[in-house]
């Protein structure tokens, strides 16, 4: 490599740390590293720590490397060039601008500096230095549900891939980054728990492995009560609800959940009872497919967030949930987590015991009939 500095920034922490891991083996190669590689942990929050973390990485780019003067530094998960503290303290800046000019003016013969972490600010001098004097690597994560939900399916086909992983149907990857969510680090652990779970004998991945022992993501463990409650499971229901309850989740901001989710269920029940959506294929292959007419049309542009949009395969899972209601259960639970949710704010009784008693109610009773 010709470059003496790299730096590696963007989103997506895991995609971060193993390009820059890539780069420091290619410019320090794993027999020299107990000697030519100077790793330096940047992942502060105090100003004064910062300062410090800085003043060392400029001692070691200036201090002689082993091996003939050679010497990779790695400043890992740097928090200094964001646009936040302690980027944004004038004691960091006076450091970064040492830096800055230690990088304008050229790195010692033999020093290379890896700089790693997440969203530094583009705007700085020293990122602007970088640009001239070096590379710099982005990656950026894709801002639409629709394009993330891509990027991360992207990323697990390529691990199931290398770990001779299949899925057994259209929607069981679609199912896996759903439960698990979009971080990177995290899709990968969880597809090697999954390759540690099949065994060698049959790597072919069902829905029932991945309910079995894949671990639900933060962002995404507040859609499986969702999901459980659209089911009408009210055990597995109550048990992730009071695992939220241990996190500390704020009861208001769950029952916001299930105001949205039953508001989805009711429009596309509406929409299915109007022929204007249908459930297609086999079970292994099903979809949900879509024709609108004029008045549907008219009806889906008046709407905060036209169901179209969304996933198909999240609108398969919610119409199945959608069939375990009737369109006047739906009317009516709608009407109750909305004077569930004033009771939450308004009410003695503590908010845990109401949005719970409210589930019962939703889940627990027998359905309407038909």
């Amino acid at each position: 490599m010709s470059n003496s500095l790299f730096v590696i920034t963007g989103d997506d922490e895991y995609a971060i740390d193993q390009k820059a891991r890539e780069i420091v083996d290619q410019t320090c190669p794993q027999e020299e590293q107990a000697l030519g590689l100077e790793t330096i942990a940047g992942d502060v929050g105090l100003v004064e720590d910062a300062v410090a973390v800085l003043q060392k990485v400029l001692g070691a780019i200036q201090t002689v490397g082993f091996f003939g003067g050679k010497k990779t530094v790695w400043l890992r998960d740097a928090r200094m060039f964001s646009a936040s503290l302690p980027g944004t303290s004038e004691e960091v800046k006076k450091v970064v601008e040492v830096l800055k000019d230690l990088v304008r003016a050229g790195l010692p013969e033999g020093h290379v500096l890896v700089v790693s972490g997440q969203k530094f600010d583009k705007r700085s001098a020293f990122m602007k230095a970088a640009k001239d004097k070096g590379e710099i690597v982005e990656f950026k994560l894709p801002e639409k549900e629709k394009e993330a939900d891509q990027a991360a399916k992207d990323r697990v086909s390529e691990a199931w891939k290398s770990l001779g992983l299949k899925p057994a149907g259209s929607n069981v990857m679609a199912l896996f980054v759903q439960v698990v969510g979009g971080d990177t680090r995290r899709l990968i652990q969880e597809t090697e728990k999954l390759a540690t779970y099949k065994g060698a004998e049959d790597r072919t991945v069902t829905m029932d492995d991945i309910r079995a022992v894949v671990s639900p993501g933060r962002e995404s463990i507040s859609w499986a009560l969702a999901d459980h409650v659209g089911h009408r499971k009210l055990g597995p229901a109550l048990q992730v609800y009071r695992q939220l309850l241990f996190q500390r989740e704020n009861p208001v901001g769950l029952i916001f959940g299930l105001e949205s989710r039953f508001r989805e269920l009711l429009i596309l029940k509406e929409c299915q009872q109007r022929k204007w959506v249908r459930v297609e294929g086999s079970e292994r292959y099903r979809k949900a497919v879509w024709n609108v007419d004029a008045e549907g049309e008219e009806w889906l542009a008046g709407l905060p967030r036209d169901p179209r949009k969304v996933h198909p395969y999240r609108t398969l899972l919610l119409l199945e949930q959608a069939a375990k209601y009737t369109l006047k259960e739906l009317v009516l639970i709608q009407r109750q987590l909305a004077e569930t949710h004033l009771q939450l704010v308004s009410s003695s009784l503590p908010p845990e015991l109401a949005l719970e008693l409210m589930l019962i109610r939703i889940v627990g009773r027998p359905a309407v009939k038909r």
